[in-house]
């Protein structure tokens, strides 16, 4: 009943109609619901206004979390199973699948380790199935040998990141930005992978959808690089805003030659086949392999293979133009900008329109699109990059790309910027 006492006179200084308040009332108050509603209205009318709330004509939304729009792309783009350990800040995917997998048909499951979430995956993938697994920085730790099977094997699997303050244990409750290094390069050997940074729940839809599609498509681990201040912050999620992505559709084995599970083809994507199928072997390998997946240290075989399977970056960054790698937001030609990625999307573009800037967001971090992100900043007389990590990881590899970052902000407390404290960092840069 106090609580019920404060909403009235809330919503009364707040100048939300009293209608509102008392359909709130009748919907969650369990018990004495009229006794509330006399309270309530009593403090209502004693109370004053003092601001308006103006209704907005905008159709009504639904409020995601960053981590439940990550789900739902996935689902979308045919998620099979999802394999988990729980570490924050991914385990609301875990939590929010788990309960959805009857509605859905997922195969979800809570393993022992993150060594055992990896191979389980594997294992999934190599049958045919669509996969993802979940994880922090310490748990994928132990998945980069798993990731570098995927690798070698071509087994495609996406596998979400959620970065956290470190180094070790850290801040396990807190965000960063301090994994995009690690993930770029984790794992022994070269690969072809697919990295991508969503900042907001929007993103995170969309680009669960184009993880687990070009996994598929090219038999190659995809990671979703995410963080606590995304995954769980809540957005009014507006899907009408976001473009369809394509079906991500794997070459199918024929059965008109014998099967090869490495064919060398034109784009080093090798026709599937998944058992049990009559009269052929589904053989993957983690040793290096020739085209049946035959053990081999031969060195012209060994050059062959390794070609094929770095080969499909071209096609993969091809491909990757049509689902906007680069974004920009705020002020298209103004030629002050902001560099930044991830969460840090929100509190960048909100203060971009308070300031006249542009803000430039590269969505896929690996293949970079450095040729779009340098259009993306062009007419660009100073750049600021704006980043949760000490050592200015994107700033990094802008400059190894020939984009010079002219002041790096940086904030590594574990905690979001602020639009007032950022304001003042970025106004300082730009004199």
């Amino acid at each position: 009943m106090r609580n019920s006492g404060a909403s009235g006179a809330l919503f009364k200084t707040a100048g939300i109609p009293w209608p509102v308040l008392e359909s709130c009332i009748k919907k969650e108050a369990s018990r004495d619901t009229e006794l509330n509603l006399k309270i309530a209205l009593r403090s209502y009318r004693e109370a004053s206004e003092n601001t308006k709330i103006v209704p907005i004509d905008r159709k009504a939304l639904p409020l995601l979390t960053g981590n439940e729009a990550l789900a739902l792309g996935l689902v979308k783009a045919g998620l099979n199973a999802y394999i988990a350990y729980p570490m924050t800040p991914t385990s609301p995917v875990l939590h929010f699948l788990a309960a959805q997998a009857e509605k859905f048909s997922l195969k979800v499951i809570h393993p022992e380790s993150e060594i055992a979430v990896m191979l389980m995956a594997l294992g999934f993938s190599y049958c045919g199935d669509k996969v993802a697994v979940g994880t922090s920085g310490g748990g994928f730790c132990l998945m980069t040998e798993g990731l570098s099977f995927a690798g070698m094997a071509e087994l495609p699997v996406v596998i979400v990141v959620g970065s956290r303050p470190g180094p070790s244990t850290g801040l396990p409750t807190y965000s960063a930005q301090t994994e995009l290094d690690f993930v770029m390069s984790a794992g022994q050997g070269e690969f072809s992978r697919l990295v991508i940074a969503p900042g907001d729940a929007e993103d995170a839809y969309y680009s669960a959808q184009v993880a687990l599609n070009m996994a598929t498509k090219y038999q190659i681990p995809a990671i979703i690089l995410s963080d606590k201040n995304m995954g769980e912050g809540t957005y009014s999620f507006n899907i009408d805003s976001i473009d369809e992505v394509e079906e991500g559709i794997c070459p199918l084995w024929t059965g008109s030659t014998p099967y090869k599970r490495y064919l060398d083809t034109k784009t080093g994507v090798s026709p599937l086949a998944f058992p049990p199928q009559n009269g052929i072997v589904v053989k993957v390998n983690s040793y290096e392999h020739d085209e049946y997946g035959i053990t081999t240290e031969d060195p012209a075989v060994t050059t062959k293979m390794q070609e094929k399977r770095l080969k499909k970056m071209a096609y993969i960054e091809k491909e990757l133009k049509r689902y906007g790698p680069v974004r920009v937001y705020g002020d298209k030609k103004s030629s002050r900008a902001i560099l930044c990625w991830g969460s840090n999307k929100g509190v960048c573009v909100e203060l971009a329109k308070e300031m006249k800037l542009r803000v430039v967001q590269p969505l896929v971090m690996m293949p970079l699109d450095v040729p779009l992100l340098k259009a993306a900043l062009k007419g660009v007389k100073r750049l600021v990059s704006v980043e949760s990590n000490a050592t200015g990881q994107l700033s990094r590899l802008a400059a190894s790309n020939g984009i010079k970052i002219d002041k790096k902000i940086l904030k590594y407390d574990g905690r979001p910027f602020s639009l007032e404290g950022l304001k003042e960092e970025v106004g300082a840069s730009f004199k």
